[in-house]
């Protein structure tokens, strides 16, 4: 039987779980296949492929992006080309056959091309394009009970791998819309492999008849293969997994070279040095051992703070990328898809490649893997088993190879120096007071983004907010234009003191329902960002000159990304970070709308974004508040 000291801290644990915010994710799984009898692809073949919209539908959605930041004449000149591009016989009819064609012989049209939009990227994966999420405190301290916790945390996920490997997880619904499950597979046993001139990926599925039962466990920069399924696919018991975690401690007691800092180099180094590395048997197989590992979790040793400030700071960068190379930046392996970290003060955070799964996906699997966590009875756990000891992963450096290591650290932790983040809980209301006013949450806060934006320069940004297209077969992420005529014409029109607030709300509501349409539009398939991308794409792929549209200035104008803002899901996640270096200028954000509150992340790179991060976020939060103080003060004089 587990030990009676070990089964009250796991007691402590499970309560904590229940004490997080409300709300889970909006996509769920039931989480547990015997409460539902769900075969996880039963919905699979019925899901629909992902359309190509109509031509005129989007080039008239193109024009309404763009009219908020121009002239009247520039409106014009712009309206003349997009006419001309999409006329009858014209370069955009071509194209759009083509995409149909493309449409009518693939699963998807967009997916490999997402695909290969994060492949082809040559700066490093860490610090410019990988998200990471960080989970809400947990009540651990020390080894010990850092070693309590992961083994739980394993043990849940084992459990969830093994309902995929066996197709018995339930399969995920948005309000009643079956979704497709691909990411819940090419998120397990896959990960990113450096190449020249583009990268590939590894990638065995989990339900195949010779299927990959392991996962890497990272700890001081050793290298652990450790079994959590048997020959049946089912998963290790919590008494075993705990044993095998013993046996990772004592054995990882003085720290290795830190080898995971090879996979923070830029792509094209990484690929020469990993190729290096190959050439080596004893490399290719602990490459192997990673790659083909369900996830990955990293055990770091973390600093404790009294001071509330300092520890944000800590965990915004530990989470990013393990913080400095000399502390946990080389107990990382950044191209696996999936990879947990654990720290010895209660840190916890998911960080993942976004090559094959998307944000959506973290926050379900986390919402999932608490409900197994809350739910698992730990007190009949029966004694562990006689199993073999986790095998240790050995790799032979040349001394070209350390030098790299060497290397990667310092420019690391020079790209880590000129990061700035932040983050704020927004305290006065969340989305229970914005409904009773009949706003729409999201919309709301992207109104408010604008409006602080505006209150600070003048001008209005152009932003980004990503929207899910699971729904559909082998479906990826859209990206939305929140800026509209309507909501442009509320920011001026907040402004004008000579405008009476009735007409301000008026002006704020039509925002409103303008941004909750283009959800709706992208939830349906026929959103603009996704068909103009391709669109590009096939022109690219055949050879077809259409510099007429693709480099007018006004798609060079939409191009210039200002800010990346969108909303997160899971109820155990406290914010997410996702850099965006790769695009300069960029402020990245994040927020999550709870039901009295908001939790709101930026982060940029020092020198390459025209915002203060304090003083926009000091100015979103005033535009907040007034915005919600124009609804209530309306609602009032209604009444």
């Amino acid at each position: 039987m587990i030990q009676a000291d070990f089964k009250s801290r796991l007691k402590n644990v499970c309560r904590h779980l229940s004490h997080k915010d409300s709300g889970r994710s909006t996509i769920s799984p039931a989480g547990m296949a015997s409460s539902s009898g769900g075969i996880t692809l039963k919905y699979q073949d019925s899901i629909p492929k992902y359309p190509v919209p109509p031509l005129h539908q989007t080039l008239q959605k193109y024009l309404r992006h763009y009219q908020p930041y121009v002239s009247g004449e520039e409106f014009d000149r712009a309206k003349k080309v997009v006419e001309n591009f999409g006329k009858p016989g014209g370069t955009g009819e071509l194209l759009q056959q083509k995409l149909e064609e493309r449409r009518d012989s693939t699963e998807n049209w967009l997916s490999e091309w997402w695909r290969e939009g994060f492949l082809k990227q040559r700066s490093p994966n860490v610090l410019h394009s990988a998200p990471g999420s960080l989970m809400y405190p947990q009540p651990f301290r020390g080894v010990d009970e850092q070693t309590d916790y992961a083994a739980l945390g394993i043990a849940a996920l084992a459990s969830t791998v093994s309902l995929l490997a066996r197709r018995q997880f339930p399969p995920a619904e948005l309000r009643g819309r079956p979704l497709c499950m691909d990411q819940y597979y090419t998120s397990v046993c896959s990960c990113r492999v450096p190449g020249r001139p583009m990268d590939s990926v590894f990638y065995h599925p989990i339900d195949r008849h010779d299927f990959f039962r392991h996962i890497v466990i990272i700890r001081r920069n050793h290298f652990f293969k450790l079994d959590i399924l048997d020959e049946e696919r089912l998963p290790l018991g919590l008494s075993d997994i705990l044993e095998q975690l013993k046996i990772i401690v004592e054995k990882s007691r003085e720290p290795a070279l830190p080898v995971g800092l090879l996979t923070a180099q830029d792509r094209d180094s990484w690929a020469d040095a990993y190729t290096t590395m190959k050439e080596d048997p004893t490399n290719a197989q602990s490459l192997l051992d990673i790659q083909s590992s369900a996830f990955i979790i990293c055990l770091d040793d973390t600093k404790d703070f009294s001071d509330i400030k300092r520890k944000r700071q800590h965990d915004h960068r530990w989470l990013l990328c393990g913080g400095r190379s000399t502390e946990n930046a080389g107990n990382r392996w950044f191209d696996k898809t999936f990879m947990i970290s654990i720290g010895t003060n209660g840190e916890c955070g998911i960080y993942g490649d976004h090559t094959m799964a998307d944000g959506a996906l973290v926050g379900a699997i986390s919402d999932s893997v608490t409900k197994f966590m809350e739910e698992m009875d730990t007190g009949e756990e029966p004694n562990p088993r006689s199993l073999p000891p986790p095998k240790e992963l050995e790799f032979v450096l040349t001394d070209d190879l350390i030098h790299a290591i060497e290397k990667t650290g310092e420019q690391l932790d020079r790209i880590l120096d000129g990061y700035q983040i932040m983050e704020q809980k927004f305290k006065s209301f969340g989305k229970t007071l914005m409904k009773s006013y009949g706003l729409h949450p999201d919309g709301f806060v992207q109104v408010a983004i604008q409006l602080a934006y505006w209150r600070i320069h003048s001008w209005l940004p152009v932003v980004y907010e990503t929207s899910s297209l699971q729904g559909f077969k082998l479906g990826r992420m859209d990206h939305l234009r929140p800026v509209s005529v309507e909501s442009a014409e509320f920011v001026k029109t907040m402004e004008d003191s000579t405008v009476d607030p009735g007409r301000k709300l008026d002006k704020l509501m039509s925002a409103l329902q303008v941004h909750k349409d283009l959800n709706a539009v992208s939830k349906a398939g026929q959103g603009a960002e996704r068909h103009l991308f391709g669109l590009q794409r096939i022109a690219e792929e055949n050879n077809v000159d259409a510099s007429e549209f693709f480099q007018d200035q006004s798609w060079e104008k939409m191009s210039r990304v200002n800010i990346r803002a969108s909303t997160g899901v899971g109820s155990m996640i406290k914010l997410t970070m996702s850099p965006v270096r790769y695009q300069p200028c960029t402020t990245g954000m994040w927020y999550s709308i709870r039901d009295d509150h908001l939790m709101i992340s930026m982060n940029i790179m020092e020198g390459r974004s025209v915002l203060d991060l304090r003083q926009f976020m000091d100015a979103l939060c005033v535009s907040l508040q007034d915005m919600m103080e124009l609804a209530s003060a309306a609602q009032k004089h209604k009444l």
